[in-house]
C-alpha cells in the first residue's frame, strides 16, 4: 500500500512516524504514549490510500483508540469508498461506533467489515470525530482527538 495522500492533519505530538506510520504494518497499543498512533484533534480524520493496481477488496477497516480521560474518543463513524481512477469515489462501507463515551477504559478497535468483492485501486477513508468533549467530562468543550494506526485493505 501506499499513501495518495492525507487529507486531514495530524498533530506534531502523535505522528506514529510520519504519513506511513498507519500503513506499515505495526499497530499501536492501549499505551498511546509509547508513540504508535497518529492523533487529530479538532478534524476528521481523511486519508486515500493507493494499492498501486485494482485489487480485489473482501474487507476493510482502520484501527483506532479510546481513552477518555485524556480526550482520546472513538470516532463517531468510519466510512470507507473505492475507487479505480482516484476522482470519483464509491461508499462501500459504513462502520457506526457502538462504545460508549463514557465507557473509561482505555481500549483499541478495529472498525472493520467485509464486503462483497470488488475491484479498486484507491480506498477513501473517513473518520467523524465525535466533536467537543460532553459537559460532564472534566475538559468539556474542547476538541477531543481521533487516534488511528493501521488501514487495513483485504
Amino acid at each position: 500500500m501506499l499513501f495518495r495522500s492525507i487529507l486531514s492533519h495530524y498533530s506534531a505530538q502523535y505522528t506514529a512516524g510520519g504519513d506511513e506510520g498507519i500503513i506499515d504494518g505495526l499497530r499501536g497499543d492501549v499505551n498511546w504514549r509509547k508513540g504508535g498512533w497518529q492523533g487529530y484533534q479538532g478534524e476528521d480524520f481523511e486519508a486515500i490510500v493507493d494499492l498501486g493496481s485494482g485489487q480485489t477488496i473482501h474487507s476493510l477497516g482502520a484501527g483506532f483508540l479510546q481513552d477518555v480521560s485524556p480526550w482520546i474518543l472513538f470516532p463517531k463513524k468510519v466510512e470507507f469508498s473505492g475507487s479505480s481512477d482516484g476522482k470519483k469515489f464509491k461508499r462501500i462501507l459504513t462502520v457506526p461506533n457502538i462504545v460508549p463515551d463514557t465507557d473509561m477504559k482505555a481500549q483499541v478497535k478495529d472498525f472493520s467489515g467485509e464486503i462483497a468483492p470488488e475491484v479498486f485501486r484507491y480506498i477513501k477513508i473517513k473518520a467523524t470525530t465525535y466533536g467537543k468533549l460532553p459537559a460532564w467530562h472534566p475538559g468539556a468543550g474542547y476538541d477531543s482527538h481521533i487516534f488511528v494506526d493501521e488501514i487495513l485493505v483485504n
